[in-house]
């Protein structure tokens, strides 16, 4: 069935959208969507399995062997997939997914690039590009988990979690501790603690740096440390750090 005679039953419209409650599906190479509360559940599974396949990311047709997916968000995702395989030399393929999100599929290699490393040269990219770019490394898995693996990465990075982050965050929800309930409690109505634990988390804890996107002297920022240590009883550096962040 052709889109026009569709477009004359269902109010679709042109384009990817990057709404959850949005129905996404290409019609001859090009992208629609469609409310899925315009829709019964019916005429959902109607778009899905028989009028237009889900789109997939065809995890099964990698060869055998250990990947990673590298999630990416930027209004310059096309500018960024472009320069992806100078960063990362592994890498297998290039999926935009929706107008401002992307993955990328890199395959584990001797040559391939640490954190920090990669950390660097993005940062240089998006700069020299003029570009924002937030992204996510997921863990290198055998090519039959990464369909297991992807949707919690994507998860994390849509609630923006790292992998560890997301297992304190976890973890923390078990945890049964009068102090702890304290501080997280304090935190909660706490907005110029909540960004300095933030800032500082963002920043690897480099104080110099912090200052500078916090647009505050470096002395000015020494105190409101001092001041936060006094009154939680906990230091914004190390493990403490990742604890209060892991807690906002």
């Amino acid at each position: 069935m052709k889109i026009e005679a569709l477009a004359k039953l269902f109010p679709i419209k042109t384009g990817a959208s990057e709404n959850p409650a949005d129905l996404n599906f290409e019609s001859q190479g090009h992208p629609f969507h469609i409310a899925k509360n315009e829709l019964t559940q019916r005429e959902i599974s109607l778009f899905n399995d028989v009028l237009f396949q889900a789109k997939t990311l065809d995890f099964d047709r990698l060869t055998h062997g250990t990947y990673r997916v590298i999630q990416f968000k930027s209004q310059g995702f096309s500018e960024i997939a472009e320069n992806l395989s100078l960063i990362f030399p592994g890498i297998v393929k290039v999926k935009q997914i929706t107008p401002t999100y992307g993955i990328a599929i890199e395959k584990m290699s001797a040559e391939r690039l640490s954190e920090g490393e990669i950390k660097q040269v993005l940062g240089t990219l998006t700069q020299d590009l003029g570009v924002k770019c937030d992204y996510y490394l997921g863990l290198f898995a055998d090519q039959t988990e990464l369909s297991t693996l992807y949707p919690t990465e994507q998860n994390n990075f849509d609630h923006g979690l790292s992998f560890s982050e997301s297992l304190i965050k976890a973890g923390l929800g078990q945890v049964t501790s009068p102090p702890l309930n304290k501080i997280k409690q304090g935190l909660l109505t706490d907005v110029e603690a909540q960004d300095l634990i933030t800032q500082l988390y963002q920043h690897d804890g480099n104080q110099l740096k912090t200052a500078k996107a916090m647009y505050i002297h470096r002395n000015t920022l020494t105190q409101k440390i001092k001041k936060f240590e006094r009154q939680y009883g906990l230091t914004l550096s190390g493990s403490d750090l990742v604890l209060l962040y892991s807690l906002i």
